[in-house]
């Protein structure tokens, strides 16, 4: 894991999770950003430090955003029509082509915002370079 349970709380201070959920959540946390990275961050220690940094920023905020919203957001790209996490009760309709829906839901805004500068979230891939001395043609 990247992100253990004393980084979340001590360094990200993200909202409360408990330890039994953690891991799973992290889990989760890690494979969506491994997925909108495309695969990039799966290399963790090979990218540079401030990029490694990132990351972790990234990952914390989506297991906060697991923690907030539910573990559905996840599988459905949408929460249930009304769930409470703590003091809080969202009671609503779901709605087909409304609210939360699909993969813009499934990655928190934060972990996007995170990894936006880092170049990360670019989806060109490298290609090969067939010809690489140029003016021959």
């Amino acid at each position: 894991m990247i992100v253990d349970y004393d980084y979340y709380v001590t360094t990200f201070c993200g909202e409360p999770i408990m330890v039994t959920d953690f891991p799973r959540a992290t889990t989760k946390a890690e494979r969506m950003i491994v997925k909108i990275t495309h695969g990039r961050a799966a290399h963790y220690e090979a990218l540079p430090a401030w990029q490694q940094e990132a990351v972790k920023e990234a990952i914390c905020a989506q297991i906060e955003y697991y923690a907030l919203y539910g573990t559905e957001i996840s599988v459905a790209g949408e929460t249930a029509a009304e769930w409470t996490v703590g003091k809080v009760h969202v009671g609503g309709q779901r709605s087909g082509s409304g609210t939360a829906s699909g993969a813009a839901t499934m990655a928190c805004p934060g972990a996007i915002a995170a990894l936006e500068q880092t170049g990360l979230l670019n989806p060109d891939v490298p290609a090969v370079d067939y010809c690489p001395v140029r003016g021959w043609w």
